[in-house]
């Protein structure tokens, strides 16, 4: 309802049901050919059809055993089902089985709330209950670009001032964040965690200072001409760049990041540190040697305190892959003997490739002469 009242294109759909919600999915997906994806939990269902995405859910209650906990649901009238939403303009609907024409079920003044462009919870214990709203209230002011409600901003930062966005788990940190940065414009929703008090839930160190901001939405412009080659922790490393190695390592820990994320994020200070210090990088095939990701080299291009690296870091994103048209099998037909120097000669020749010292068909005769004399060509 929230879209199609704010005259925006509506592509997903909402069912709440008053009755077996997964059944109906089920019925539906059938009738459309694909299949319904069913969360056990909650007695919800999404069906994807086309480009647009179908939501089943079961009108339920809700009861929070502690803040922070995911919800016990019990089965419950749409009426109540309205009264357990995050905010007042998610608390709509339109009946449509039976169909009331023109009727519009909106309990908590939703409509007029988007009429005023203003963003309310429905109480005040509402970040209590699940303080992830808070992150939402951020994302749904800069997405919609409604003002948060003067008590909905305070009770946002009494839940964050209070510990209860400690309660949630590292996981949900995560994924919230993610939608965040996920999102056009993402600066504008960093500034609104500030104003609600969310920065210091997730290190004390992040802020949203100008040039904080400024940076951001640089990575904004970066990440729209790649195309979408890069991903939200291009955001987290423009945001966290300025965090000493300590602070990196707690924030990573604060958001229950594994794997390559994880390394990324701990390595990031000492990454930025040598990208812009006296060991820094002054030919492509380098910033290639020190095998970065994308988002990493786009980080780096947007902070960079070096106008020459800035220049190199964003040429590098902009520049084709470089790949040899030789192999070490064409090597040896030339007469190298096998061994390391095969390997070494071919990696001299893409380093020299990509800096631009040779073209491609000089490929083998430059690999030839670094494959007889070991020291460089």
């Amino acid at each position: 309802m929230r879209d199609l009242l704010l005259g925006l294109p509506v592509r997903d759909l909402d069912f709440a049901i008053e009755g077996d919600a997964v059944s109906l999915a089920r019925e539906i997906a059938g009738e459309l050919g694909v299949r319904a994806r069913v969360h056990g939990r909650f007695a919800t269902a999404t069906v994807e059809a086309g480009e647009g995405r179908l939501d089943f859910a079961a009108t339920r209650s809700e009861r929070y055993e502690r803040p922070g906990a995911l919800p016990r649901v019990e089965p419950a009238p749409i009426m109540e089902d309205l009264g357990r939403r995050d905010f007042s303009i998610h608390a709509m609907a339109l009946p449509i089985a039976p169909a009331r024409p023109g009727r519009l079920l909106d309990p908590f003044s939703g409509r007029e709330d988007l009429s005023r462009r203003r963003l309310r919870i429905l109480h005040v214990r509402s970040f209590e209950d699940d303080p992830t709203r808070a992150f939402r209230a951020a994302r749904y002011a800069n997405r919609l670009r409604l003002a948060v409600e003067p008590e909905t901003r305070r009770a946002a930062r009494r839940a964050a001032a209070s510990g209860f966005l400690d309660s949630i788990s590292g996981d949900r940190r995560r994924r919230e964040l993610a939608l965040v940065f996920s999102e056009p414009r993402p600066a504008g929703a960093v500034r609104w965690m500030a104003k609600l008090g969310l920065l210091a839930t997730l290190h004390p160190s992040l802020s949203a200072s100008a040039p904080v901001l400024a940076r951001l939405r640089a990575a904004e412009r970066v990440a729209t001409r790649l195309r979408k080659t890069t991903s939200w922790i291009l955001y987290l490393l423009v945001w966290s760049f300025d965090l000493a190695p300590e602070a990196a390592e707690i924030l990573a820990g604060r958001l229950a990041l594994a794997g390559e994320q994880r390394r990324i994020l701990i390595s990031w200070p000492a990454t930025a540190a040598r990208l812009s210090g006296g060991g820094r990088p002054r030919r492509p095939s380098e910033v290639a040697g020190l095998r970065l990701s994308t988002n990493e080299i786009a980080a780096a291009a947007v902070c960079s305190l070096r106008e020459d690296v800035e220049a190199m870091l964003r040429a590098e994103l902009e520049r084709e892959p470089v790949e040899l048209s030789i192999r070490g099998r064409d090597l040896l037909r030339a007469g190298v003997s096998p061994g390391p120097s095969v390997g070494k000669a071919l990696a001299r020749t893409l380093a020299a490739r990509r800096d631009g010292k040779i073209p491609r068909e000089a490929e083998l005769e430059y690999a030839l002469k670094a494959a007889r004399r070991p020291g460089a060509p």
